[in-house]
């Protein structure tokens, strides 16, 4: 169920919200419950006759709530650091592993989005998607969102 950001069911809070960064006008929404964490991203919508609310495209992923430690431990642990460091040997840019009966991967890519900068992608195996016939869900976070936008500090909270 696609979830609307200014009337969220009982049980959901929205804990931040921010620009994108990756394209021009897309805002980003973190919303939690008491066992998941979503990602709703909001963008322009090109297509008049298809909005998912007024004049935009409406894109949530959903995760176990207790990925966001994962997420965070991760990024700046193992993604971010070299395998001198404590990070994963050299050349391996993903890790795979069950976060809360849940299959996520955490992948690194080198160019993303209009600034084409690095990011990561974040793919949760275990949920179809809201949003497209995919058996998967996924979401790209660039470095600047992460940290200059602040999302890596949102997640330490969670």
């Amino acid at each position: 169920m696609l979830l609307k950001t200014n009337s969220l069911p009982s049980g959901y809070r929205n804990i931040a919200e921010m620009d994108y960064l990756l394209f021009p006008k897309q805002r980003l929404f973190i919303v939690l419950s008491d066992n998941d964490l979503l990602f709703i991203k909001k963008s322009p919508s090109p297509y008049p006759n298809h909005e998912d609310e007024p004049g935009l495209l409406v894109y949530q992923k959903e995760f176990p709530r207790s990925a966001a430690a994962w997420i965070v431990d991760t990024i700046e642990n193992r993604l971010w650091r070299s395998a001198a460091e404590g990070g994963e040997p050299s050349g391996k840019n993903s890790v795979t592993e069950v976060v809360a009966g849940e299959k996520l991967t955490l992948r690194r890519t080198m160019v993303v989005g209009d600034a084409r900068e690095k990011s990561f992608v974040l793919i949760n195996a275990s949920r179809k998607s809201v949003n497209f016939d995919k058996d998967y869900q996924e979401i790209e976070f660039s470095d600047t969102l992460l940290k200059e936008g602040g999302l890596l500090d949102v997640l330490r909270r969670v």
